[in-house]
């Protein structure tokens, strides 16, 4: 396979990045038989994080990052993407991205990369760390944005489902969860040193050890937990509010359910009562002008009060839409009678 340049920035700086092959993997165990099998001197496995595309496209790729450096220099990172993300139509799980897409995220932050195999892989293994660090800021981005269709759920201001922003926050809470997992992995191996170099991994679990460069993908990786613990946390507390929210908005259905069977209740039964008390035979049929607004015009004084006192009852703030499409019902409603009025024999 070709060799891809990593770590050198977008666009490229001079003397930065290295040239490694980038391949793609299904998830397995890192333990002595596949170091054994790999036939390299170094090997560190860093979280892989990644928020990719643009607003209304996004996908969340999370995973691990292997750089494994053989004994004459030559470097191989595999990409271990276990779950993927698609914000398209709502979020929900996919098949990973390919290959070149995977390579094309790996380009920065830019680093100096140098030294001999052990050294190649502390560096870039700490580099790929930091990436995934930097993408929190756009995961992070996200769960605000779900946080703002909430607060226009909540206060009417737009139209938004509620089934499918619960089940983009759980998609979500399952992206930050795996992505937590991995990061916590590399925490408590080490980013996998104790398979070739132990003094270094017990070294390093103590937080006051040397500031070398595995010591700073350590810290990357414990900020990642830390960060996505919190966002975790987050997410489960958008969830339970939820989960309260839409038991109070069914109560606001059954209610809304209430009224409107009240105010069709009253819409129908009211006109009769009216008719019934005047008489609708001394004008019928309706032939005239003088006779229809006669019958007809106490009815959708009446139908209009109903509406009106409907409207205000009804739970949450009624909009000019709501009124015009009340003031439409009993258009229709005195429409129909004027019809079934002209259509009435002569009494």
């Amino acid at each position: 396979m070709p060799s891809e340049l990593l770590l050198a920035g977008t666009p490229a700086r001079p003397d930065h990045g290295f040239r490694a092959t980038v391949r793609t993997a299904r998830e397995h165990t890192v333990d002595q038989e596949y170091f054994a099998g790999l036939d390299v001197e170094a090997l560190l496995v860093a979280p892989y994080l990644r928020v990719l595309g643009e607003k209304g496209d996004r996908r969340i790729a999370v995973g691990m990052t292997e750089v494994a450096v053989r004994a004459d220099g030559e470097p191989v990172v595999t990409v271990v993407v276990q779950a993927t993300w698609h914000e398209n139509g709502g979020w929900r799980q996919e098949e990973p991205p390919h290959a070149i897409e995977v390579a094309a995220t790996l380009a920065g932050p830019a680093h100096v990369v140098s030294g001999d195999p052990r050294a190649v892989a502390a560096t870039a293994a700490k580099a790929f760390a930091e990436a995934s660090r930097a993408e929190l800021a756009r995961l992070r981005g996200i769960r605000y944005e779900l946080e703002r269709q909430i607060a226009d759920l909540l206060s009417q201001r737009r139209a938004t489902a509620l089934r499918p922003l619960l089940a983009g926050i759980i998609e979500l809470s399952i992206a930050t969860g795996r992505a937590r997992d991995h990061a916590r992995d590399a925490c408590r191996n080490g980013l996998w040193v104790w398979l070739w170099d132990p003094d270094t991994y017990h070294r390093n679990r103590d937080s006051s050890g040397p500031g070398d460069t595995h010591r700073a993908a350590l810290r990357h990786c414990e900020a990642i937990d830390a960060e996505l613990a919190e966002e975790a946390e987050r997410f489960h507390a958008l969830l339970t509010s939820m989960s309260t929210f839409a038991v109070a908005q069914d109560g606001e259905a059954q209610q809304r359910f209430n009224t409107i069977a009240a105010a069709a209740a009253a819409g129908l039964g009211l006109p009769a009562l009216i008719l019934s008390l005047y008489g609708a035979d001394t004008f019928l049929p309706l032939t005239s002008f003088d006779h229809a607004w006669r019958a007809l015009l106490p009815i959708a004084l009446t139908a209009l009060v109903v509406v009106s006192v409907v409207l205000r009852r009804m739970p949450g703030r009624a909009t000019a839409r709501q009124y015009a499409f009340g003031l439409g019902l009993v258009i229709a409603l005195v429409g129909v009678l004027f019809v079934a009025g002209a259509l009435a024999p002569a009494g």
